[in-house]
């Protein structure tokens, strides 16, 4: 009988393994290819920086940082600085029947052209201009509000920004190191199937075990492997999902470092409310701004150079002149009132918004809450059960030798036990994912 089981085995391992030999080669070698690229490790950190560094939305919040700053001078030069411009003007308004005089300011009353009145007879000008504005009404000081103003608000944005992209590349990662995790075991696994195979084909040949539970053994390992494979692929993809996300050019397959997320104690405070203080503040200077306009507004000017209405003379009509120029807006109509009006209803859906708002970010505290409760108890649950099957495994393996337990009823505790396994990863990571969306709105 033992002899049988010797040749049976023998023909098993000439029309299967020798068949399957290449293959198996194959995929040692590419396994072995890929994990030559998997010597370097990067945690969550190092993909942290780089999407900090890459993130083109960071980039541009501090590039409208920038130009608020431009536009700060801007309402400077605008407002406060000296202009200065050049002028010329040229008005030809000729006169007929003037005792042959065709320019002149004092036309002959039975001349025939325009009123001297409206044109002085004409006008050359030649002239450089310089204003100031001394008194705006607080125009410039209610500009440099606004621009403090944005520039808060950019600063609010590009933190929510960071914020946000943290929890996404943290989310990311985790979907990368769960897949790693289940390549790892179905490595593990692999492994272990192995060793039974080897101590199983050692059994038949001295017919203490039938062959068919070295064959069936063998497509376990089989389907293990594809697994290994699949699971392999996956982590892959998940890496270079990662390394897109991150802004990161790079195709190498790295193993990612393990990552253990801890709830945020609130030390460092983030208000998700401080948007709609800074939109009322942008509300408030809205409205400020308009209203600068009933404040005085006072103008100094000064000018220097050619200025006529009679070409006759001209070569002696070179001067300058300076001045005050006064603004008061008296009545508009009730425009005032009605801006503001507008103003106060503004701020009051802004505030709407707030309360809406704190209102959900506590219930998604709490929710979060109560779901890293839950998957603590459960996993805490299936950390008991894997003890209890590691016990059944090891009891498994010594009944398999036996012969006191079917190599069917054998592959199904196993693949419950991997299974099992499995499950408890998942929840590993899920709770790390629900630590990580807690952390998000935790203020």
């Amino acid at each position: 009988m033992g002899s049988s089981y010797v040749s049976i085995l023998k023909t098993l391992r000439k029309t299967y393994n020798l068949n399957n030999l290449l293959t198996l080669i194959a995929f040692i070698t590419l396994f072995s290819i890929n994990t030559q690229s998997l010597l370097a490790q990067n945690d969550l950190n190092f993909y942290l920086k780089k999407a900090y560094e890459n993130s083109p939305a960071l980039k541009e919040i501090k590039n409208l940082e920038s130009v608020a700053k431009l536009q700060n001078e801007l309402n400077y030069s605008q407002n406060s600085a000296f202009q200065t411009y050049l002028s010329a003007d040229y008005l030809f308004a000729p006169y007929f029947n003037n005792n042959g005089k065709i320019i002149s300011a004092n036309p002959d009353p039975k001349a025939i052209g325009y009123d001297a009145g409206i044109t002085n007879g004409g006008l050359y000008s030649a002239l450089v201009n310089v204003e100031k504005s001394i008194f705006n009404g607080g125009l410039t000081s209610s500009l440099k509000r606004q621009i403090d103003i944005q520039q808060e608000q950019n600063k609010f944005n590009y933190d929510i920004e960071q914020r946000s992209l943290k929890r996404m590349i943290t989310e990311q990662y985790l979907n990368a190191y769960q897949s790693l995790m289940n390549f790892h075991l179905t490595e593990e696994v692999v492994k272990n199937i192995e060793a039974q195979l080897k101590l199983t084909g050692e059994l038949v040949e001295k017919g203490y075990a039938k062959s068919q539970n070295y064959l069936l053994l063998k497509i376990e390992l089989q389907s293990q492997q594809i697994s290994l494979k699949e699971n392999f692929q996956t982590y892959k993809n998940d890496l270079l999902q990662l390394n897109s996300l991150c802004g990161i050019k790079d195709t190498q397959t790295v193993f990612i470092d393990s990552v253990q997320i801890q709830m945020d104690n609130g030390k460092n405070k983030f208000n998700f409310l401080e948007k709609y203080k800074l939109d009322s503040l942008a509300a408030a200077n809205q409205q400020e701004l308009f209203e600068t306009k009933y404040q005085p507004q006072v103008k100094l000017f000064f000018n220097t150079g050619l200025n006529a209405v009679d070409i006759e003379g001209i070569q002696r009509k070179f001067g300058f002149s300076a001045g005050i120029n006064f603004q008061l807006p008296v009545f508009d109509g009730g425009q005032k009132s009605i801006t503001r009006q507008q103003n106060e209803i503004a701020i009051n859906t802004i505030n709407n918004y707030k309360h809406f708002t704190a209102v959900n970010i506590e219930n998604q505290k709490q929710i979060l809450i109560s779901n890293i409760k839950i998957i603590e108890d459960n996993l805490k649950n299936l950390s008991d059960q894997l003890k209890n099957y590691n016990d059944l495994i090891a009891l498994s393996n010594k009944q398999l030798r036996t012969g006191d337990i079917s190599m069917i009823d054998y592959l199904t505790i196993l693949r419950n036990f991997i299974e099992l396994r499995k499950a408890k990863i998942e929840k590993e990571i899920s709770l790390q994912r629900e630590i990580n969306n807690y952390n998000y709105w935790n203020e």
